[in-house]
């Protein structure tokens, strides 16, 4: 701002950009943020507010324009993946990963070619994969991103989709172990990507990762129509622009008939308390009632004076009650510990017996043997170095 006093700050932050060198992708972002926050901070001191959207705009632009145009050989793997696959080549992915799993009886080959099959439809992250539940038609999933203000999981309804779809999305979270820590899950994908990899190779094709099909979901969903704050709860993103500025576009997505939708989860706090039915025993109708906290003062729908009171008289019809399923216990293999007397033995094996005493003279003679090898050393390699002292002839390479 002060390079440039006349200007207003919007233009004063464009020259800046205009003249500041290029800036890495992720340099970019966090510019972004701190260049938004003090810019919208200057409007709203000087009631500039109904202008901001539009001036922030172009001083995007100009930070844009910053990009450093890294040539192909020196990108990082992540900027060399695929994301334009086409349906041509995750049909062969798909069959040869079936074909040498099948053949060779490799568990990760048909686990990749499940993932390949479903990830196009669903687009989940791979982490994801970790703690996903599918309840019926609805896929449950954690966002592994998950930022201020956003819920913890998200909703997939799976209802439109091919049956095919669903039972290879059942089979894969079923074959999942979801017991293993996030860095065991971690090496677990690296053997999907490596499979997913040399079946690209044996059926020519370019190379995919895990994260191709992601990208296939998501411009699949733009190709389809969705909305883009639709495709954000689809996705897992916080920000309506994350999936168009980050991820593949419409144009190459898939031409589907059907595609998952996004579904607003269940919030207790906000759910209407559904009313009684008219005959409790019916079988038919389900009573839910939702015990949230009720502030004492507040008058509710069912206290009203004047409000028809539906009579209960038989609680236990109203509820279906479940036994608790049995639960799976797994025999521990961890080695075990070491008892106290074990621990006091080792350490009395391995203490040195000998008096402290002893022990100090013993490292005192070492250090003078040490000192006085050191010593006889460089007396020897000045010796050599000496002009003055005369060899004998045989020794002498002049006298030869």
């Amino acid at each position: 701002m002060k390079s440039w006093p006349d200007f207003l700050p919007e233009d004063a932050l464009i020259a800046q950009q205009s003249v500041a060198g290029p800036l890495e992708k992720g340099s970019i972002t966090r510019y972004r943020a701190y260049l938004r926050h003090g810019l919208r901070e200057n409007f709203e001191a000087t009631g500039r507010m109904a202008e901001f959207e539009a001036a922030f705009e172009r001083v995007d632009d100009a930070l844009k324009a910053r990009k450093a145009k890294i040539p192909e050989e020196d990108r990082r793997t992540s900027a060399k993946k695929h994301v334009d696959a086409t349906e041509a080549e995750a049909e062969k992915l798909f069959y040869e990963l079936k074909r040498h799993g099948l053949k060779y009886k490799n568990p990760n080959s048909i686990l990749a070619g499940l993932f390949v099959l479903v990830a196009g439809h669903c687009g989940f992250r791979p982490i994801e994969m970790r703690g996903a539940v599918l309840e019926g038609e609805k896929l449950i999933l954690l966002n592994a991103k998950k930022r201020p203000g956003q819920d913890t999981t998200r909703v997939l309804d799976l209802s439109e989709l091919h049956k095919d779809v669903l039972m290879g999305l059942n089979l894969l979270l079923k074959l999942i172990d979801h017991d293993l820590s996030k860095r065991e899950f971690a090496k677990w994908q690296k053997c999907l990507a490596g499979q997913i990899t040399r079946a690209c190779e044996r059926v020519k094709i370019r190379n995919l990762s895990l994260y191709s099909f992601r990208h296939v979901a998501i411009a699949t969903w733009t190709r389809a129509g969705l909305s883009a704050l639709e495709i954000a709860k689809l996705c897992g993103h916080l920000s309506i622009r994350t999936a168009h500025a980050h991820y593949a576009r419409g144009a190459v997505g898939h031409d589907r008939d059907a595609v998952a939708r996004a579904v607003d989860e269940f919030n207790p706090a906000l759910a209407p308390i559904a009313e009684a039915p008219a005959n409790p025993g019916d079988d038919e109708q389900i009573f839910e009632r939702v015990a949230a906290p009720r502030d004492a003062d507040a008058i509710w729908p069912d206290q009203q004076p004047d409000a028809p009171q539906t009579p209960v008289t038989d609680q236990a019809s109203l509820f279906v009650e479940e036994d608790m399923p049995t639960p799976i216990y797994k025999p521990d293999t961890s080695p075990r510990g070491l008892t106290a007397e074990e621990v006091r033995a080792y350490y009395q094996s391995v203490a040195d017996p000998r008096d402290p005493n002893e022990v100090a003279a013993s490292l005192a003679r070492a250090q003078r043997r040490r000192a006085d090898k050191d010593a006889a050393r460089e007396a020897g390699l000045r010796a050599t170095e000496n002009p003055a002292l005369v060899r004998s002839g045989k020794d002498d390479p002049d006298s030869r």
